[in-house]
This record gives structure tokens, C-alpha cells and sequence, in this order.
């Protein structure tokens, strides 16, 4: 992926096998320089640099302009975003959760307390935040764009049919323009934003000379000289060619005979003080290969290009790198320095290819996570045209031996939306140390509601249907955070049943709070066409 070829001049794409479907490689990613995980990587501090606590921030600032009106929530505290955009975090510095119309409109997503919020820490991938954005500038009701104002029609007791329409919005993919249509007509409100107007009124607000976020207090386990390990994981999401006229989605694990088959690009650093190090067993190389649909394409890892031993790189070729690496090169490396947008789409060389990209890179000082959200063109050669999105996560552990995880175990509210159907369908899901209980409200039929969900179920039975990444690692009911950024394929077809139902479910998930696991999960489930079936979206109580 991206790191490895500017190592070593390499082109991406011209290692990209384009075949059939079919695909031999290992479910499970390699885990860099180990021969068995610590049997306490499910403890979700376990592997969490001890660094001491972040500098606490107690007023925040939601910024696409400043956004007055936005709901949002902190613990038990229910308020709105004041003319400048600021909320308030209190003493604690809790997890904060947004919203457009109250905790029954639409739930943007959930971070860690912090000085700045952008869409794009709150909605997560580069898709999903331009999408925000377009729906921000289409509903202010200000006379320009310097400021954003929610509408007095959602910020002022919106009504049944506000919040209906707003919670029954998805951020992802084409079905966005149709979903916010009901919205914009009870609004009567103007044209949908261009997501390309979106993307430059979110480049003057973002301006690094303009808008420095975060603390400057050095972070010294992200420099040179630490011999910290940091690891790096990633997902491309989306890939558009030249020839294509939508983005195709990214498969990552396809179910084939009751079992997945797939693989995630993962890296692990060291920090010396003389060399840059790449510890074996790491592997960011990736095969694509064609689906059988013209919606999906399938990108694996390559095991054949993993590192057998541990690699040295000079300090000055990492530091031309840009974030976060030229931040690790530098002595005065912080939460200002790394959290930095740019979406001019600013052209450079990669490797043999030039490109253009735009790219948002956020460090959360709770989580202690750097993450990376891009989108980036091809100029030249014979892929010149293509557009990838992709999501990294970079984050300090205590050795190479460890990892962390988000760890589902505990309560979760899920909100199931389908096209074309108005109601919501409400249900708790409850992670035991074996099972998994739900119990609520789920659809029956096309958008039929009943109250009579009540089943428990295995986590190995539940990974069947869709949440692969439980079993996968030491702890059954934990999952990483590329795994919960992923796109996979299964067969929901029932016991008995001779005739495959092939779905596909894309995840979406940013960690937030201590724990990694305050952050908001996004599933949506689309038909082998890339029909959109429905939206979920969970949260931890």
C-alpha cells in the first residue's frame, strides 16, 4: 500500500493481480515479529503505551464553518453547538455524540473529547464526510457559508416527520442523494451541495495556517529515538478506474463453504534513534482481483511479499514521507503537528507515479490512535485516472508481542433503517463472555416491525452471519480497528436452504474513548447488485 512504495519506488498498482474471484489466501493477518499473542490482549488497555493522561480539554469547537445548533450529547448532558460552534466536554472528557435533530434524528457518530471536531472525525471515512458536509451547506440557514445554522425546523422541537426523515439518512454511498430528498422537501430547501463545493468550502475551514487543533505538548512516544513500536493498519475502501462511472466497493472477506477467506495488510515500526525500522512479519502489499459483479472488487493481502526480517530505513527518506511519519522525525512531534487536513488534492510522486491526494489526518489524545483518511488519483501510466479511498490507523503498544482491540463485551443499541420503509427498528445486543443476546424490535418482511426479537446466539454463529472478525483473535468478542473498517461477503442462507443469498455488509467504525470502544459502528447491508437492504447503526451503552 501506500507506505511501501515510497520506500521503495515501487508502483501499488503494477502489482495488482487482476483474476477471477477465486482466492487462496489466509483469513487471518500476519502479526508482526511473534510467535504467540499475550493471552491478555483482550484487557483493551493491554498494549497502550504508558504515556500518562492527555491534557484535559473541557470546550470543544465543532468545525465544517462554525456549526451552531448541532445536538449533542456527553454522558447525561443533552445540548447544542453555540454561534461558534463550541460544546461543552465538562470535567471529565468523556465521549461526546453528535447529532442533527436530537437523539432521535441522525446520529452523525461518536468521539473522544477534544479541542476541534471536523466531519471527518465524526463520520469516518472520506465518503461519508464529504456527505456530512454537503448536507451541512444545504441546510444552513445562514445567509453564507462563513457559519453554518441548523435549521430552526430540526434544532427547534423538530417534528415526528423531521426526525423520521433524518433518521433514515445514510451518509454512504449514491443512496445519500435519495435518502436526504424527504428532508430537503420538508425543509424546502435548495439543490443538494456538490460534493466538490463540499470538499473546498471544508479546505478554507481547515486550513492548517488558519485552524491549529490540539495540544503542543510533545508526544515523545511518536519520535525518533523512543524505540517505541507503532503499529499501522489499513483498509482501502472504494476504487474508481478511468473507465468506471461509479466507485466500486472493496471486498476484503468473501465467505466460500462456511468460511472466509481474505487477509489485511498490517505494518509494525520501530523508533531508533539511527534507523527507521519495519519488523518482520509485517506486510502492506495487497492483491486486487474482479468480482463476479460490477459493483465490488476484491483486495487481499499478498503473503507472498510479507517481510521475513526486520528492515532498515534511513531516518531522511522517512521524514519526506509526510504524516505521520515526518512527524515521528522530528523532536517536537504533538496533537497540533499531526492533526492536519488537506483536501487541495496536492500532487507529488509516489514511487514511479505521480498523484494527486487529499487527506485527513486526526490524533486523539484519549485514544491515543492517529487516523489517516484519504483519497487519492492516479496521474500517469496505465492506471492514470484511478481514485482510491482508504482509512489507516497508526497507534503506540507497549512491545511487538501485543495488540489492542476494541472488545465488544457489554450492551449495544443497534437502529436498523431500510430504503423506502418509514419506520426505525430498535434492538439491544448484549456481549456475554460466550453469547450473544438480542432482544427488540427487527424487521419482518419487506418493512413489517415486531417486538419479538429474543434469541441468543454463539459468537462463532454470529460471525456467520456477517460480523467475521469475532474468533479471529485471542479474544472471541474483540475485533480490530481495520477489521471494523472492512467489507464482507456471506451467504445468508438458512439451514436446509440449497439456493446461496449472497449480501454484502460494509463496516465503518472510529474509536473513541479509553477503551476504543465509544465509537459508533455503521453496517450496511447491500444485495449483490450494490443494492442498498439497510443501515444499522450501533453504539455502546
Amino acid at each position: 500500500m501506500q507506505f511501501k512504495l515510497s520506500l521503495v519506488a515501487a508502483s501499488l498498482l503494477a502489482t495488482l493481480t487482476l483474476t477471477g474471484c477465486n482466492d487462496d489466501s489466509s483469513s487471518t493477518p500476519t502479526t508482526p515479529d511473534v510467535e504467540k499473542p499475550s493471552p491478555e490482549t483482550g484487557n483493551p488497555d493491554t498494549g497502550k503505551p504508558d504515556t500518562g493522561n492527555p491534557t484535559p480539554v473541557t470546550t470543544g469547537q465543532f468545525i465544517d464553518a462554525k456549526v451552531q445548533g448541532l445536538d449533542y450529547v456527553i454522558g447525561t448532558k443533552a445540548a447544542q453547538t453555540d454561534a461558534e460552534g463550541n460544546y461543552e466536554l465538562g470535567a471529565e472528557n468523556g465521549t461526546i455524540s453528535f447529532y442533527i435533530g436530537g437523539k432521535d434524528g441522525l446520529l452523525i457518530g461518536s468521539v473522544s473529547g477534544r479541542a476541534v471536531t471536523t466531519p471527518f472525525e465524526a463520520a469516518g471515512t472520506y465518503e461519508r464526510s464529504i456527505n456530512l458536509a454537503r448536507l451541512l451547506l444545504t441546510i444552513n440557514e445562514h445567509n453564507d457559508d462563513s457559519t453554518i445554522i441548523i435549521p430552526s425546523l430540526i434544532k427547534d422541537n423538530p417534528s415526528a416527520d423531521i426526525q423520521a426523515a433524518l433518521s433514515k439518512i445514510t451518509l454512504d454511498d449514491g443512496y445519500f442523494e435519495k435518502s436526504v430528498q424527504t428532508l430537503l422537501k420538508l425543509l424546502d430547501s435548495k439543490a443538494l451541495v456538490a460534493a466538490d463545493d463540499a470538499q473546498k468550502h471544508m479546505q478554507a475551514s481547515l486550513n492548517p495556517e488558519q485552524l491549529q487543533r490540539g495540544s503542543e505538548e510533545v508526544l515523545t512516544q511518536w519520535a525518533k529515538g523512543s524505540n517505541q513500536i507503532i503499529i499501522h493498519r489499513s483498509a482501502n475502501l472504494r476504487v474508481k478506474n478511468s473507465s468506471d462511472k461509479t466507485f466500486k466497493t472493496v471486498i476484503h472477506q468473501d465467505q466460500q463453504n462456511g468460511k472466509y477467506v481474505g487477509g489485511l495488510s498490517l505494518m509494525n515500526y520501530k523508533l531508533t534513534d539511527d534507523q527507521f525500522t519495519i519488523l518482520a512479519g509485517s506486510n502492506d502489499s495487497t492483491v486486487e482481483k474482479t468480482s463476479t459483479s460490477p459493483n465490488f472488487v476484491y483486495e487481499m493481502a499478498d503473503e507472498a511479499k510479507v517481510y521475513t526480517e526486520n528492515e532498515m530505513m534511513p531516518w531522511s527518506e522517512i521524514e519526506t514521507m509526510g504524516s505521520p511519519y515526518a512527524c515521528m522525525t522530528a523532536k517536537n512531534c504533538s496533537e497540533r503537528l499531526l492533526t492536519q487536513a488537506n483536501l487541495k488534492y496536492i500532487e507529488r510522486q509516489d514511487g514511479d507515479h505521480k498523484q494527486k491526494e487529499a487527506q485527513s489526518g486526526t490524533y486523539d489524545p484519549v485514544t491515543q490512535v492517529y487516523t489517516q483518511i484519504r483519497s487519492k488519483e492516479y496521474l500517469d501510466g496505465d492506471y492514470a485516472g484511478r481514485i482510491s479511498e482508504s482509512i489507516e490507523f497508526f497507534y503506540p503498544v507497549t512491545d511487538a508481542k501485543t495488540d489492542r482491540f476494541v472488545d465488544f463485551t457489554g450492551t449495544w443499541t443497534a437502529k436498523e433503517t431500510r430504503p423506502n420503509c418509514p419506520d426505525v427498528a430498535t434492538s439491544t445486543l448484549t456481549f456475554g463472555e460466550k453469547t450473544i443476546t438480542l432482544t427488540g424490535q427487527e424487521f419482518t418482511g419487506t418493512c413489517e416491525i415486531t417486538d419479538g426479537l429474543n434469541e441468543t446466539v454463539t459468537y462463532e454463529d454470529y460471525a456467520k452471519m456477517d460480523f467475521w472478525w469475532f474468533g479471529t483473535n485471542v479474544q472471541v468478542s474483540t475485533a480490530t480497528l481495520d477489521q471494523l473498517n472492512t467489507t464482507v461477503r456471506w451467504n445468508d442462507k438458512d439451514t436446509g436452504e440449497t439456493n446461496d443469498n449472497f449480501k454484502i455488509n460494509r463496516f465503518s467504525y472510529i474509536p473513541a474513548g479509553k477503551a476504543w470502544d465509544q465509537g459508533l459502528l455503521v453496517r450496511d447491508t447491500l444485495n449483490d447488485n450494490g443494492d442498498k437492504i439497510a443501515t444499522i447503526t450501533m453504539k455502546k451503552s
